[in-house]
């Protein structure tokens, strides 16, 4: 049986997780998910392998809880974008966007990336994504058609049209971060912000030009 490491068993099961997770990041940041091994990730975390693996079925796994924080905090933000008044609208996209291309969020997109390339050449790791992207698209889906109920929407739009929109976005400035493109700086993003707030509202809801 594999033995704890020190201190293993006295730690808290969420600071465990989270420890376990924050290393997976670096090892993964450095090595990618091809060259990452489970047990680089358990040395870099002070724990023992079967501590990961009594928390997370596979490295497939593990990959995905470390993009899922960084992936629903970019949701949060599109979920309140979709749902909130003019004013919402453009704080948070704004916020949706500005996560993304901030110069200190580098290791995030890298990561970010990394699980996408992973999904084309792994099926676990595919698999995966493919299900926690999708449940992320119906539930803006959702918001969004509550929002037309509302009248905060115009009715015209497809929700699930709108839905990808806002989770496009963060991905594609991820890929042109990849690639070396230089994209606009968090601050000049406003008027963008400003006009998206304003196309989806209502015709009648719209400011004159």
């Amino acid at each position: 049986m594999v033995q704890a490491a020190v201190g293993e068993e006295q730690a808290a099961p969420a600071t465990t997780r989270d420890r376990i997770l924050a290393a997976a990041a670096e090892v993964f940041a450095q090595r990618g998910y091809e060259g990452a091994a489970v047990s680089d990730i358990a040395r870099r975390a002070g724990f023992t392998t079967g501590a990961i693996y009594g928390r997370f079925r596979d490295k497939a796994e593990l990959l995905l809880e470390v993009v899922r924080g960084m992936l629903e905090s970019q949701q949060e933000a599109a979920l309140l974008a979709a749902s909130a008044g003019e004013s919402g609208v453009t704080a948070r996209f704004d916020e949706l966007v500005g996560q993304f291309v901030d110069a200190d969020q580098a290791a995030t997109r890298a990561l970010v990336l990394e699980a996408h390339v992973a999904a084309r050449r792994d099926e676990t790791v595919g698999a995966l994504l493919r299900e926690f992207q999708t449940s992320r698209l119906h539930a803006l889906g959702d918001l969004v058609a509550d929002a037309q109920r509302r009248g905060e929407v115009a009715d015209t739009l497809d929700p699930t049209t709108v839905a990808t929109l806002f989770l496009a976005i963060p991905l594609g400035i991820v890929l042109l971060d990849a690639a070396g493109v230089e994209v606009p700086g968090a601050d000049t993003w406003a008027e963008v912000a400003r006009q998206t707030a304003a196309s989806l509202r209502p015709h009648d809801a719209k400011e004159p030009s």
